[in-house]
């Protein structure tokens, strides 16, 4: 368990909020990269994209997390009942 100030958090939601940042960071550097004037699409349209990517690989991140996170609990709850 994680707290910040009054605040407290399990490390699924902490490692998410970690994760999407830096993929947040990584889609507007990669933006920077692909606009070109030869490029038609606008950058603020590359950043939503690449934006949008990114809320796709949090997702799928704190899915993979939580289930991962039962997992190791159920693992350990049988290990302990015998």
């Amino acid at each position: 368990m994680i707290q910040i100030g009054r605040y407290k958090m399990g490390f699924a939601p902490f490692s998410m909020i970690v994760v999407f940042i830096v993929l947040s960071v990584c889609a507007v550097v990669a933006a920077f990269h692909q606009a070109r004037p030869e490029f038609p699409m606008p950058l603020s349209k590359i950043i939503l994209i690449n934006e949008g990517m990114a809320l796709l690989a949090t997702l799928v991140y704190g899915i993979l997390a939580h289930f991962a996170i039962v997992l190791i609990d159920r693992i350990k709850k049988i290990k302990d009942d015998q």
